[in-house]
């Protein structure tokens, strides 16, 4: 059952790229085929999980697609960025143990003959290093932009037990600190920020619980505005606050995960994942590379005596089109190096290859915005 789901989705999504009416129309079929079968199976499933033990570990990843995630590797090879880590999620969700995870794919909104629209999500479920349940849907338009994702993890998600050590995992561009709009290439009205992260992260934890481990694999995402969004909602981040031009963090780190299987553990393990995740991209990029772990309690300082400068920064930019906009080292910007900067802080940095930056020898593991000044 399982491999004949994923035939389906497989040669939906070829066929849909295709382009021919015939492929197209027998695409659809196939689809509506597809939705009906899982669909009654995930219900059944879903109610299923209600029985099964707590899983140790749980796993949300949302994995944005709706952009221009292609690049080259080093022998000049197209790659899909998106696409890349969704293969990556699924075969790590099929090997861990006693696991539970959930992954998210946004992808373009796709329109059968041209004014049929079809659902620009696609959810998949797994237990245990099973597919329990896969299905896809529509994304939200409204003021909670996961407001589908949080319907279906609620829908499917056991019942967490006390030891359980929960990840969260978000993958795409860099996040606006302004107001986001045109996130989505297929849908640029739908807009997408850090202020709509934290909501979101804020609905799939509740009001009393926090992730142990957000990974946050985007461009610019250690910038104090951005961590101190995300703080309530996490014990422990890692995140690029330089750039990363889809190159992404490497998963492969979690295949030592049972070694810091105590929650006491997790800033270890950010470590380990982090240093895991630098020797990759140090290995395949000519650029600068920056990985940083930020546990927020101990970076608390640094952020309250930075939220009015750099909430002014902010203020004054949102006006400014993205390209008159440049995001620098916190430490190069003498107004917001402050005492405590370090405090809460561990990076990884190798400066670029080439460039003015090749001299850069460190960096402080906060990335701030400014206007162009060269």
């Amino acid at each position: 059952m399982i491999q004949q789901r994923e035939r389906y989705f497989a040669s939906v999504a070829q066929r849909l790229q295709g382009g021919s009416l015939v492929s197209v129309c027998a695409a659809f079929a196939l689809f509506l085929s597809a939705c009906g079968t899982i669909s009654m199976s995930f219900e059944e499933e879903a109610k299923a999980a209600v029985s099964v033990p707590p899983a140790r570990f749980s796993f949300v990843f949302v994995i944005h697609g709706d952009g221009d995630y292609v690049y080259h590797d080093t022998k000049g090879r197209a790659r899909n960025a998106d696409w890349r880590t969704l293969r990556a999620a699924i075969l790590l969700a099929r090997r861990l143990p006693d696991t539970e995870i959930f992954i998210f794919h946004q992808h373009p909104a796709y329109k059968l003959l041209y004014f049929i629209p079809l659902p620009d999500g696609d959810f998949q479920y797994y237990r245990n290093g099973e597919l329990v349940a896969r299905e896809p849907y529509w994304r939200s338009d409204g003021p909670l932009r996961f407001e589908a994702e949080i319907a279906l993890y609620q829908k499917t998600a056991t019942a967490a037990g006390p030891e359980r050590t929960n990840f969260f995992l978000y993958f795409g561009h860099e996040i606006s600190e302004f107001d986001g709009a045109g996130y989505d290439a297929s849908t640029p009205e739908r807009t997408f920020s850090v202020q709509d992260l934290s909501a979101g992260l804020k609905s799939f934890t509740g009001d009393t619980t926090r992730y142990d481990l957000l990974v946050l694999s985007t461009c610019f995402g250690g910038t104090p505005h951005t961590i101190a969004a995300l703080a309530p909602y996490s014990r422990t981040i890692v995140a690029s606050p330089d750039n990363l031009h889809l190159s992404y963090f490497d998963l492969r780190g979690f295949a030592r995960l049972e070694e810091f299987s105590a929650r006491d553990d997790m800033p270890g393990f950010a470590h380990h994942f982090a240093r895991q995740a630098f020797n990759r991209l140090s290995e395949s990029v000519q650029t600068s590379v920056t990985v940083a772990v930020y546990e927020p309690d101990r970076a608390m300082n640094y952020l309250l005596a930075t939220e009015g400068k750099y909430r002014e920064r902010l203020s004054a930019l949102k006006d400014h089109t993205p390209e008159s906009i440049e995001y620098v080292d916190c430490g190069d910007e003498g107004s917001l190096v402050l005492p405590g900067m370090s405090d809460g802080v561990s990076i990884l940095f190798r400066s670029s290859r080439f460039g003015r930056a090749k001299n850069k020898r460190s960096h402080s593991g906060w990335q701030c915005c400014r206007l162009v000044t060269r």
